[in-house]
């Protein structure tokens, strides 16, 4: 029994396919990976070739990492001082103060930028990215907890 509960002639006998693609489109050019592979396509061919792109050592992805997590913790800290200023206001007692805030945000933005450039570069550009995070990161701590 066939698709449609009959035996034979039905739509969707044994010889279906081999009927239904003989017509010429399906013989044409511009049909299946002959198309992709004429000088009519303009697919992007080399982004599916990013599997022969070889990786950074270990040192590097591990300082990208760190930097990562530098870059995490400066943002929190931005985080939890807007959100330690603005509950202060709202009981009348000191509060971290608007400078302190702004140089949070202004810090985060810095390490936010630099660790999307360290994600996105290879071999020491990377290095240059981390070292910005970790020297911004420094620049905050003293200025701003142990000053």
């Amino acid at each position: 029994m066939n698709a449609w509960g009959r035996r034979g002639g039905g739509p969707y006998d044994e010889n279906y396919d081999d009927e239904y693609y003989d017509d010429e489109y399906y013989q044409s050019e511009y049909y299946g990976d002959n198309y992709y592979a004429s000088e009519y396509s303009d697919a992007p061919t080399e982004v599916f070739d990013r599997a022969g792109r070889r990786r950074d050592n270990v040192v590097v992805r591990a300082v990208r990492a760190l930097s990562g997590l530098v870059c995490g913790a400066v943002v929190v800290l931005a985080i939890v001082v807007g959100i330690a200023q603005y509950l202060s206001g709202n009981r009348g007692v000191p509060g971290p103060g608007a400078e302190s805030v702004g140089a949070h945000v202004v810090a985060a933005i810095v390490v936010i930028a630099a660790q999307l450039s360290a994600d996105r570069r290879r071999g020491p550009a990377v290095l240059l990215g981390s070292a910005v995070v970790f020297v911004t990161a420094v620049f905050l701590m003293f200025t701003q907890w142990w000053g």
